[in-house]
Protein backbone atom coordinates (compact mmCIF):
# COMPACT_ATOMS: atom_id res chain seq x y z
CA UNK A 1 0.00 0.00 0.00
CA UNK A 2 1.18 3.51 -0.62
CA UNK A 3 2.10 5.66 2.52
CA UNK A 4 0.79 8.60 1.24
CA UNK A 5 -3.06 6.63 0.76
CA UNK A 6 -2.80 5.37 3.88
CA UNK A 7 -1.68 8.52 5.60
CA UNK A 8 -4.63 10.15 4.15
CA UNK A 9 -7.20 7.28 5.03
CA UNK A 10 -6.26 7.37 8.18
CA UNK A 11 -6.52 11.16 8.90
CA UNK A 12 -9.97 10.91 7.15
CA UNK A 13 -10.63 8.11 9.98
CA UNK A 14 -9.42 10.42 12.73
CA UNK A 15 -11.79 12.97 11.63
CA UNK A 16 -14.71 10.54 11.56
CA UNK A 17 -14.23 9.29 14.86
CA UNK A 18 -13.89 12.83 16.43
CA UNK A 19 -17.46 14.28 17.57
CA UNK A 20 -18.85 16.82 19.93
CA UNK A 21 -20.85 14.20 21.84
CA UNK A 22 -17.56 12.59 23.16
CA UNK A 23 -15.65 16.10 23.47
CA UNK A 24 -18.39 17.54 25.38
CA UNK A 25 -18.52 13.95 27.36
CA UNK A 26 -15.20 14.39 28.51
CA UNK A 27 -15.56 18.06 29.53
CA UNK A 28 -18.34 17.31 31.64
CA UNK A 29 -16.76 14.08 33.41
CA UNK A 30 -13.42 16.62 33.97
CA UNK A 31 -15.25 19.29 35.63
CA UNK A 32 -17.17 16.80 37.58
CA UNK A 33 -14.58 14.73 38.15
CA UNK A 34 -11.46 16.57 38.38
CA UNK A 35 -9.21 14.45 36.05
CA UNK A 36 -6.57 14.95 33.40
CA UNK A 37 -8.92 15.57 30.05
CA UNK A 38 -5.94 15.50 28.09
CA UNK A 39 -4.43 12.47 29.56
CA UNK A 40 -7.84 10.76 29.58
CA UNK A 41 -8.35 11.59 25.57
CA UNK A 42 -4.65 10.11 24.97
CA UNK A 43 -5.18 6.93 27.07
CA UNK A 44 -8.96 6.21 25.68
CA UNK A 45 -7.39 6.88 22.48
CA UNK A 46 -4.89 3.87 22.97
CA UNK A 47 -7.74 1.80 24.42
CA UNK A 48 -9.64 2.46 21.83
CA UNK A 49 -7.62 0.74 19.15
CA UNK A 50 -8.82 -2.08 19.62
CA UNK A 51 -12.00 -2.12 20.33
CA UNK A 52 -12.04 -0.65 16.80
CA UNK A 53 -10.35 -3.29 15.48
CA UNK A 54 -13.08 -5.88 17.08
CA UNK A 55 -15.85 -2.81 15.66
CA UNK A 56 -14.11 -3.68 12.46
CA UNK A 57 -14.18 -7.67 12.60
CA UNK A 58 -17.50 -7.75 13.52
CA UNK A 59 -18.73 -5.23 10.66
CA UNK A 60 -16.72 -7.91 8.36
CA UNK A 61 -17.69 -11.26 9.66
CA UNK A 62 -21.20 -10.61 10.91
CA UNK A 63 -22.91 -7.50 9.74
CA UNK A 64 -23.97 -4.01 10.44
CA UNK A 65 -26.45 -5.28 12.86
CA UNK A 66 -24.32 -7.06 15.52
CA UNK A 67 -21.76 -4.35 14.76
CA UNK A 68 -24.05 -1.70 15.53
CA UNK A 69 -25.32 -3.63 18.80
CA UNK A 70 -21.56 -4.31 20.17
CA UNK A 71 -21.25 -0.66 19.68
CA UNK A 72 -24.45 0.09 21.74
CA UNK A 73 -22.38 -2.42 24.38
CA UNK A 74 -19.73 -0.41 24.50
CA UNK A 75 -21.67 2.96 24.71
CA UNK A 76 -23.34 1.20 28.03
CA UNK A 77 -20.32 0.08 29.52
CA UNK A 78 -18.87 3.20 29.55
CA UNK A 79 -21.73 4.43 31.18
CA UNK A 80 -21.41 1.82 33.80
CA UNK A 81 -18.26 2.89 34.36
CA UNK A 82 -18.62 6.21 34.97
CA UNK A 83 -21.88 5.61 36.91
CA UNK A 84 -23.85 7.70 34.65
CA UNK A 85 -26.66 4.84 33.24
CA UNK A 86 -30.13 5.24 34.77
CA UNK A 87 -33.71 4.35 32.82
CA UNK A 88 -33.63 7.71 30.99
CA UNK A 89 -30.82 7.11 29.35
CA UNK A 90 -30.95 3.77 28.41
CA UNK A 91 -33.83 4.26 26.13
CA UNK A 92 -31.99 7.36 24.88
CA UNK A 93 -29.22 4.90 23.77
CA UNK A 94 -31.82 2.65 22.64
CA UNK A 95 -33.21 5.37 20.58
CA UNK A 96 -29.53 6.52 19.36
CA UNK A 97 -29.07 2.93 18.28
CA UNK A 98 -32.34 2.36 16.01
CA UNK A 99 -31.48 5.91 14.64
CA UNK A 100 -28.44 4.81 13.37
CA UNK A 101 -29.34 1.69 12.23
CA UNK A 102 -32.12 2.91 10.05
CA UNK A 103 -29.78 5.83 8.70
CA UNK A 104 -27.35 3.21 7.78
CA UNK A 105 -30.10 1.28 6.01
CA UNK A 106 -32.21 4.59 4.64
CA UNK A 107 -29.09 6.54 3.66
CA UNK A 108 -28.00 4.46 0.55
CA UNK A 109 -31.07 4.25 -0.94
CA UNK A 110 -32.24 8.21 -0.28
CA UNK A 111 -28.79 8.82 -2.01
CA UNK A 112 -29.76 6.97 -4.96
CA UNK A 113 -33.25 8.20 -4.97
CA UNK A 114 -31.48 12.40 -4.86
CA UNK A 115 -29.09 10.92 -7.45
CA UNK A 116 -31.58 9.54 -9.97
CA UNK A 117 -33.81 12.84 -9.56
CA UNK A 118 -30.77 15.33 -10.62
Amino acid sequence: MDILTLIVASVAFALYVTCPRMTAMIATESKMSGFNPILTVSLGCMLGIPLFIVLFYTFKHLGVEATIMLAAAFDVGAALLLGKINLKGGLELLIITAFVYVGIRVAPIIAEAILSAL
